[in-house]
């Protein structure tokens, strides 16, 4: 506004261009900005490790767990009313406002981020997040690593006779993890963080889409687009050309021959059309992020496929002797949803829900769904509690109630909503069944992930939407 003002009775450059001056966003070589690099820095030092999701309301919270290195940040300067909004009562009205979207992290939040920085600088912010899966995937391995050596050699499925009280003994004999305690927080931080990543990637895709969705159905009319069967985009006129370049070369048409304006200006006019029309035509097919996300982070867990989805030996499912990485999640998730029920803060609160979908991606990516959904200790608990309560009968009490587990299984039965949740959106964004992954014949023998020839560093080679 006070740029507005000025131009009135000054001769200043644009606004656009002074804020990219002082972003230092100006040079041909700059991917990057300021705010660029500052957004990255609070995400990469605060927002990863500090903040929670919350699936429902799609908002990341600050996590009530005070913070390990409290995050040093310069207080507000003080200046005077007039330069804010105006006067007090303005700047009071102005926070009022600014308070709805304070506190919490959301798609408020990404709109802006995608207006300031812009097609020039949030790939490279998007590229850094990327590298920031890929290295807290490289720092997961060696733990990992630790609880598979600290599982039992052999591990089956929980009986249904000892009740649930019988198998919560079981699973605690089975996870002989008690020694471990800082290795599974720093493991279901890391899982967290990698969930947090690529959920504000998919924030970052509904953004993305709206905004070309804004921006395509103002273009289209121009150049000749409308909507086809099966959602297909088709061209309104058969000659090839779109209306703004046939208006521009009927107009240069008609000045030529009228022989009484120089046509030199109608001709770049023309010109200038046709690269409108590619330009614009070339913007409607934009991919995914979150589909590019999930790419790069299936390339990221190529180099351990052999350690976190070990073939079996005998071309059977292993049930009893596999320590594949969902065996690691299925007891790091009963441990955590175990603790939660114990005295506040609970882990819930710490970690949110970005550690199913940091875990259930990695388990979908490594083609171990199915073997998750089989074996996974919380859901054989939940199917021994539907046994037990059909036996009791309808009218009596539940036998859970008393034995105090109500609380737990409630928790699994919310994890197992969430994990089905984060599952289908995995399903229907990067399909597995051209890659036959956690596939399963009727003999019982499982068909493997199938390698791509694709690296973390190769971006050539990564599966890409082309359409």
């Amino acid at each position: 506004m006070t740029h507005e003002f000025l131009s009135r009775d000054l001769t200043i450059d644009s606004f656009s261009i002074m804020l990219s001056e002082m972003m230092e966003n100006v040079s041909l070589v700059s991917y990057s900005s300021r705010l660029a690099s500052q957004i990255w820095t609070e995400m990469q030092n605060d927002f990863l490790p500090n903040f929670i999701l919350c699936n429902t309301t799609q908002r990341f919270v600050r996590s009530s767990k005070v913070p390990s290195a409290p995050v040093q940040k310069p207080s507000v300067p003080y200046a005077k009313p007039n330069f804010y909004c105006g006067t007090p009562e303005l700047n009071s009205a102005h926070q009022s406002f600014a308070r709805l979207h304070s506190g919490f992290f959301g798609l408020p939040h990404m709109f802006s981020i995608v207006r300031l920085l812009g097609t020039r600088s949030l790939p490279w912010l998007i590229r850094a997040l990327l590298d920031h899966i890929s290295t807290k995937i490289t720092t997961l391995e060696p733990m990992i690593t630790g609880l598979q050596e600290a599982l039992p050699k052999s591990i089956g499925l929980l009986p249904f006779d000892g009740g649930v009280t019988g198998c919560m003994r079981l699973v605690k004999e089975l996870l002989k993890w008690q020694s471990k305690t800082e290795l599974k927080t720093e493991i279901l931080h890391g899982i967290k963080e990698v969930g947090s990543a690529l959920y504000w990637m998919g924030l970052l895709d509904i953004v993305l889409r709206e905004v070309d969705t804004t921006q395509f159905m103002q273009v289209a009319s121009w150049l000749g687009l409308i909507p086809g069967t099966d959602g297909q985009i088709l061209q309104s006129q058969e000659d090839g050309n779109t209306p703004v370049v046939t208006l521009f070369k009927s107009a240069t048409a008609a000045i030529v021959s009228s022989n009484r304006v120089n046509p030199a200006p109608f001709y770049t006019m023309s010109k200038q059309a046709e690269a409108a029309d590619l330009l614009y035509k070339a913007n409607l097919n934009t991919g995914s992020v979150l589909e590019y996300a999930l790419a790069f982070t299936s390339a990221a867990l190529d180099k351990y496929c052999t350690k976190w989805s070990a073939a079996p030996k005998t071309g059977f499912i292993d049930i009893t002797t596999s320590k594949d990485f969902y065996r690691i999640f299925s007891g790091l998730q009963i441990e955590y949803l175990e603790d939660c029920m114990q005295a506040p803060p609970n882990n819930h609160e710490m970690l949110g829900d970005s550690v199913a979908w940091g875990g259930c991606t990695i388990i979908y990516l490594l083609g171990q769904q199915l073997h998750f959904e089989l074996f996974d200790f919380s859901y054989q608990v939940l199917n021994i509690a539907e046994v037990d309560s059909a036996t009791t009968g309808p009218s009596n009490k539940s036998p859970h109630l008393s034995q105090g587990w109500e609380v737990l299984l409630e928790a699994m039965k919310k994890a197992r909503r969430l994990n089905n949740h984060v599952f289908s959106m995995l399903k229907a964004r990067c399909p597995l069944e051209d890659k036959q992954a956690c596939a399963i014949k009727q003999s019982g023998a499982p068909l493997h992930r199938i390698k791509f020839e694709n690296t973390v560093s190769a971006f050539e080679t990564l599966p890409q939407k082309c359409s």
